[in-house]
């Protein structure tokens, strides 16, 4: 990913199915290396990516480390939920939405 922004989460891996705190990149709001946690709202107003102001956004992301507990260092897919521009939750990606489908990184929800 080139400009992107990063969130904390707790996943559980797709290898071991252990919980593991890990680091998520995202491209959505201000992408700028903006780290965010849980409901914190995103920043707009720069390198902006997506549209301020949704109720429910699901913007494509990535786990940028491998897992702390096994090593799984695969490809790990995530969702990351904006609501009304904060962070609403995270987690790993089912195959519900299809971003290449839509040409973007997010898809809006609500």
């Amino acid at each position: 990913m080139s400009a992107y922004n990063t969130t904390s989460a707790s996943l559980r891996c797709p290898r071991c199915a252990s919980l593991a705190a890990v680091k998520v990149q995202f491209k959505f709001g201000n992408t700028w290396q903006h780290e965010y946690s849980l409901g914190d709202r995103l920043q707009w107003g720069g390198n902006d990516i997506g549209v301020q102001g949704k109720h429910h956004v699901v913007v494509d992301g990535i786990v940028e480390e491998s897992c702390p507990n096994c090593g799984y260092d695969d490809e790990w897919k995530v969702y990351v939920h904006i609501e009304n521009d904060r962070i609403a939750r995270v987690e790993n990606a089912t195959g519900e939405f299809d971003f290449a489908k839509t040409g973007s990184h997010y898809v809006v929800v609500d």
